[in-house]
């Protein structure tokens, strides 16, 4: 079957190749890929995977085989999940079925796709930071899958939110969604403002100016590093201000129990019309590569997502 694998050869790291069929293991399904959303954290880490790997954790798909104890899912069902193992830019995924939830018929398969990363991640990054009703919210990478979602979540919590984007194109999506616009190129520069909570996917250089801008006892929640480089920073940025700094990464920050029930709720919001999802682009699995290279390119706004034959 047609894959999309780790190639340390290739810039990114990445290429399609010809792999076996996976079988459901004990507490797997076995899924045939209807749509699956790219995330630039499987770009970044694909260098890093042994050569072959299929890549991809977001994943829609009809269940093909149920596995030995599995219950709650039955072949030709669809269903959403995501793979911390990865395998989902595949015609057929292995999905642990732990992760996976029955997927509303009202919801669209591409547009479901979008959730798993980027929706665990924006729900779980505010409950980390305890956003609340008046709080000052800045997120960095606004326009991007996880800050998108982040932005409107913020705003439903009665937040004042400011996105930051690195270009007016961008930024007007930003303002679309009712936040204020921080345009900001993101390489280290000082941010105007003062934020009593700072969301931040960039990393590298912007850590240090962005603890700056943060007020006192202000939160500051890091789950990413877009930029690929070295953090520099005084410790005077945020002891004297007494800044609680937290790290966040999906897959060791939400059990998979909570996973899936941010996920339904956000699969019923997005059903119901009061959560928006950006796609940019789709393209078959065959063409996965030109939608790899712009998002690595950082040129695209929200989402892009493969779809299966």
């Amino acid at each position: 079957m047609l894959a999309l694998v780790a190639d340390p050869s290739a810039a990114p790291a990445l290429a399609l190749a010809d792999v076996a069929e996976p079988s459901a293991g004990p507490g797997q399904l076995v899924v045939r890929m209807e749509a699956a959303s790219i995330n630039r954290g499987e770009i970044r880490t694909a260098r890093v995977q042994p050569p072959g790997t299929t890549i991809g954790w977001d994943v829609v798909g009809t269940v093909v085989t149920v596995g030995d104890g599995v219950s709650g899912f039955q072949v030709g069902e669809r269903v959403l999940g995501v793979n911390p193992g990865g395998g989902a830019f595949a015609e057929l995924v292995a999905l642990p079925a732990e992760w996976a939830i029955p997927l509303p018929s009202s919801v669209d398969s591409v547009v479901a796709s979008t959730l798993p990363v980027a929706g665990i991640t924006a729900i779980n990054v505010l409950r980390l930071a305890r956003v609340h009703a008046g709080d000052r919210v800045l997120i960095t990478g606004a326009a991007g899958g996880v800050g998108l979602l982040a932005v409107q979540l913020a705003n439903d919590a009665k937040a004042t939110v400011t996105g930051q984007a690195s270009s007016e194109r961008r930024a007007a999506t930003v303002r679309e969604l009712g936040a204020e616009a921080l345009i900001h190129p993101g390489d280290g520069s000082p941010v105007e403002g003062e934020f009593d909570v700072v969301i931040d996917g960039i990393g590298g250089p912007m850590f240090g100016p962005l603890l700056r801008a943060t007020t006192m006892r202000g939160r500051v929640v890091v789950f990413g590093n877009s930029a690929d480089a070295e953090s520099t920073l005084r410790v005077e940025d945020f002891y004297p201000k007494a800044i609680t700094i937290y790290g966040f990464r999906v897959f060791q920050s939400v059990p998979p129990e909570q996973a899936v029930k941010d996920l339904a709720a956000l699969a019923d919001e997005v059903a119901a019309g009061r959560l928006r999802v950006t796609v940019q682009a789709t393209a078959p699995l065959s063409d996965a590569l030109s939608l790899v290279r712009d998002l690595y390119d950082r040129k695209v706004t929200g989402k892009v997502v493969l779809t299966g034959s």
